[in-house]
């Protein structure tokens, strides 16, 4: 079923939804956390857009479907590391100043503009990505974060 506006009528157009799925691409550890659950989706005959910057492969090896569509984009920058063990935090910060903040207006418009596209019914995402921490850009989908504990 789709929902339709900003009430909660529900159009009996068609008994699948749109998810937006936002995963980051720094390591593998989210996304393929993410696989499982977007699996699920596509097999209950959702379409489910994953946005990442993780590799295809990720998602594509455990799932072959044309209702799978991934969407490349880098929308956060992740850890500088020095070695396997150790966080440079003062490059870490300002990668993100340069990923995410300088950017954020037309982080912002491109992707409200992407999901009215899609016409997205819910936006999920593992991790909370900046953009979702803001008010709502005049966007009717729900913003449902999925937390791994």
């Amino acid at each position: 079923m789709r929902i339709e506006g900003s009430g909660s009528r529900l159009s009996p157009s068609r008994e699948y939804l749109v998810f937006a799925y936002y995963v980051t691409g720094h390591g593998f550890g989210h996304a393929t956390r993410v696989v499982e659950v977007v699996q699920h989706l596509v097999a209950a005959g959702h379409d489910v857009h994953v946005v990442t910057g993780a590799p295809d492969f990720v998602f594509t090896s455990n799932i072959q479907s044309p209702k799978l569509h991934i969407r490349k984009v880098l929308l956060d920058c992740g850890a500088v590391q020095v070695d396997a063990l150790t966080v440079d935090r003062l490059a870490s910060l300002e990668m993100y100043h340069q990923t995410v903040v300088v950017p954020r207006d037309s982080i912002l418009t491109t992707e409200v503009e992407w999901l009215k596209s899609i016409n997205a019914d819910l936006v999920l995402s593992p991790e909370q990505i900046y953009f979702l921490q803001l008010s709502p850009p005049k966007v009717t989908s729900r913003v449902l974060p999925t937390v791994w504990d």
